[in-house]
């Protein structure tokens, strides 16, 4: 395979931000192991796991430079989107501990539902008609279709409505560290859904990959800094 000046900025663009929001999600795991926050593990995870969109194109990419061959369809399809359900259910957990603990059971039941449903018909798709559900662009690119969009809609939003009220919740604290905490995994939740939207609707180009990809890293960085504040931002 040999690759055009747009697709190693593309593959490279993901691979950093995948690579970066692994270190992140390690990181805010790793503080668990010290402080014993389960929110901490199962926010961590989340963060490592939302980026599962982005893990096809990354590992499509390094393939590509060392054997010449990206990854089928069938595999891309499967390495993306399959375990979103499950990470979107850690971050459910994580959200409703803390907010709504009287109904985290229905809030769970719901989207371990919606989610259920969708790993069954996307991954016998994989299996029967994969062209219904995504086709390759750019080799290591991928756009999706049909039910898989509705889905990712339905997580995008839900990612940022309940990721906002979450991070409203810290602002109330009298201690500044924790209410800038809540500042930044608002701007967080907001800058990965932007990045997100625009990354699936835009023609990505020389202009427009570079900005929405920058857009998604920022996001990491953000919830970072949500998590475990640095040391220049502290009061």
């Amino acid at each position: 395979m040999t690759f055009g000046t747009i697709q190693i900025v593309n593959g490279i663009f993901s691979l950093i931000f995948v690579v970066i929001s692994l270190y992140v999600g390690l990181r805010i795991i790793a503080k668990y192991l010290r402080i014993k926050s389960t929110t901490l593990l199962f926010m961590g995870l989340t963060w490592i796991g939302i980026t599962s969109p982005w893990w096809g194109s990354s590992i499509s990419f390094i393939f590509g430079v060392f054997t010449g061959q990206g990854l089928s369809l069938q595999i891309y399809l499967f390495i993306t989107l399959t375990p979103l359900p499950i990470f979107f259910t850690f971050y459910l957990i994580a959200i409703t501990d803390l907010l709504w603990r009287d109904k985290q059971s229905l809030i769970l039941l719901i989207y371990a539902t919606f989610g259920l449903i969708f790993d069954v018909f996307y991954i016998l798709f994989i299996f029967i008609a994969p062209e219904g559900i995504g086709s390759l662009e750019m080799m290591i690119d991928i756009r999706f279709k049909s039910f898989t969009v509705l889905y990712l809609i339905l997580i995008i939003f839900s990612f940022l409505i309940f990721g906002v009220l979450f991070g409203k919740a810290s602002l109330k604290s009298e201690n500044p560290d924790i209410s800038l905490q809540g500042k930044m995994l608002i701007i967080a939740f907001i800058s990965f859904s932007i990045g997100s939207i625009l990354d699936s609707s835009l023609t990505l180009n020389f202009v427009t990959l570079p900005i929405t990809r920058l857009i998604l890293i920022s996001s990491a960085l953000e919830f970072y800094s949500g998590f475990i504040l640095p040391d220049w931002l502290k009061h």
